[in-house]
């Protein structure tokens, strides 16, 4: 599930984490051979997987599980961990380490604000122009900035239009069209709040629904009922598009749950014009009176910079894409891969072209032994084994750069809302990343088990994969009970 994170929380997450990764940067891993320990480890992780996979949860469920130390020394269970699973989410580790790595993990976008003409007596006879460069970080308060700063070097009228250039990456179409939930929101050169319009609810007779960001990109119609109850309601949420922006649609039930999991969130199906249009409100607000209309076109070459908006450092974003699950950050970042290391405009696939050569010249994975279809994990088409899995976390772990700056994007179990149970001792640390793939039975989770006592760390992944349709499989339904298992015998 995705949830937007306050600038306040990311702080603060992160500080944590820097402390966490300055522990482990700290000490090492003991690598003194097979011991007596790890011996007992291994067969009472055997006798009690093999023992809840025989139950009838994991009836028609295939499940894949690799254990072993970060050095790759050390094998402390494995279970069909070469065959090739459906991994969801967990993909994203892949993505989100490379993109450190071959960014740079203190990389900042930009977003240049731009115009192909001059700011006289506080008019402008031409365009502004928003030159998207493939930042996912922009957020509203990043606008008015931009449109404070303007109006406060004199900006008070503009001729022209407001123009918006997403030619930087290809434009695509929502994948999962008429659905219009946050998590299918498309990625875009040119993109403001992950391209989402969170949705207020109020409780009452009648129940009150309402978009934030207000704007006139969105209009919302809603039938909807609200229940206390603690099981999904998934209302049904679809938009249709129009030369201004889309009408959404809610209608069905809302429970407890779908609230707690910010469930009932929309993602615009055009981010630039979304963009655009926040910008040229957020400009009137400001006192920048703008007589044009919004428009998609392309920048001047002889165009003049008038304002750079500068996105957050990637590291940061890295780690909201990975303990939020973020989609759109996936995507786009998989996209600026494809940009700046083959052609623009940057694609899926020339972002996949970049990943799958990561993969296979520097961790060493087989090309034929795994699969990319996105960066999101949304895609039945990313497959990896577990093992393979494990090789890309021990990959990332053994380089102390990479370590530093990856390590704090992964959700800490036990103290984050998407990394619920098992709750791990204290001298006990894990790190993971989940996926979920509710309605195909796909739950997928993998990341570090670090044991501060013996400075003992170990890569793993459980990926669990429903062999035929079955009942919906929420996050964690299959791999939190082997994960709680796992750390009560490591523990």
């Amino acid at each position: 599930m995705n949830k937007t994170s306050t600038p306040m929380n990311n702080k603060i997450s992160f500080l944590y984490s820097i402390i966490l990764v300055f522990f482990l940067s700290c000490s090492g891993y003991r690598s003194d051979g097979a011991s007596m320990e790890y011996e007992q480890t291994a067969r009472e992780l055997s006798r009690l997987i093999e023992e809840k996979l025989n139950t009838g949860l994991f009836k028609d469920v295939n499940v894949g599980i690799h254990i072993s130390s970060v050095d790759g020394k050390h094998t402390l269970y494995s279970r069909d961990d070469r065959s090739k699973y459906i991994t969801a989410s967990v993909f994203k580790i892949i993505p989100s380490a490379i993109a450190l790595i071959k960014l740079g993990v203190d990389h900042r976008f930009e977003t240049p604000i731009m115009t192909d003409s001059e700011i006289k007596n506080g008019t402008l006879e031409g365009n502004l122009y928003l030159a998207g460069k493939g930042d996912p970080s922009l957020m509203i308060p990043d606008l008015e900035k931009a449109a404070q700063d303007l109006r406060s070097k004199g900006l008070k009228d503009v001729k022209g239009d407001i123009v918006y250039d997403i030619s930087f990456l290809d434009e695509e179409k929502n994948r999962f069209s008429p659905n219009a939930r946050n998590l299918y929101a498309p990625p875009c050169a040119l993109n403001v709040n992950y391209n989402w319009l969170e949705v207020g609810i109020k409780d009452g007779t009648p129940v009150k629904l309402w978009l934030s960001p207000k704007t006139s990109y969105a209009k919302l119609t809603y039938a909807v009922k609200i229940s206390k109850s603690a099981s999904p309601g998934r209302p049904a949420m679809t938009y249709q598009m129009y030369e201004w922006g889309d009408h959404f649609t809610i209608k069905g039930t809302i429970t407890a749950w779908d609230r707690q999991f910010d469930y009932v969130h929309l993602g615009a199906s055009r981010p630039g014009l979304y963009a655009a249009t926040l910008f040229y409100e957020i400009c009137q607000k400001a006192g920048i009176r703008i007589k044009g209309r919004i428009k998609k076109g392309h920048v001047p070459k002889k165009a003049q910079t008038l304002y750079i908006m500068k996105g957050t450092v990637l590291k940061q974003s890295v780690q909201d894409m990975n303990q939020r699950s973020n989609n759109v950050i996936a995507e786009v970042l998989n996209k600026d891969l494809g940009a700046r290391f083959q052609s623009t405009p940057g694609t899926r696939e020339k972002g996949i072209a970049v990943l799958k050569d990561f993969c296979m010249k520097k961790i060493g994975l087989e090309k034929n032994n795994f699969s990319i279809g996105d960066a999101s994990g949304l895609s039945v088409n990313n497959q990896f084994s577990p093992k393979d899995i494990a090789r890309a976390l021990n990959y990332f772990y053994r380089d102390p750069e990479i370590r530093k700056a990856f390590l704090p994007t992964l959700a800490r179990q036990g103290h984050h809302p998407h990394a619920m149970n098992p709750v791990p001792p204290d001298d006990m640390v894990i790190l993971v990343k989940t996926g979920t793939l509710s309605v195909r039975g796909v739950n997928t989770v993998a990341g570090f088990i670090i044991r501060e006592k013996t400075k003992d760390v170990f890569s793993f992944a459980i990926l669990a994969n429903r062999k035929s349709p079955g009942p919906m499989t929420y996050s964690g339904t299959l791999t939190n009970p082997l994960l709680t298992i796992i750390v009560d015998v490591m523990k």
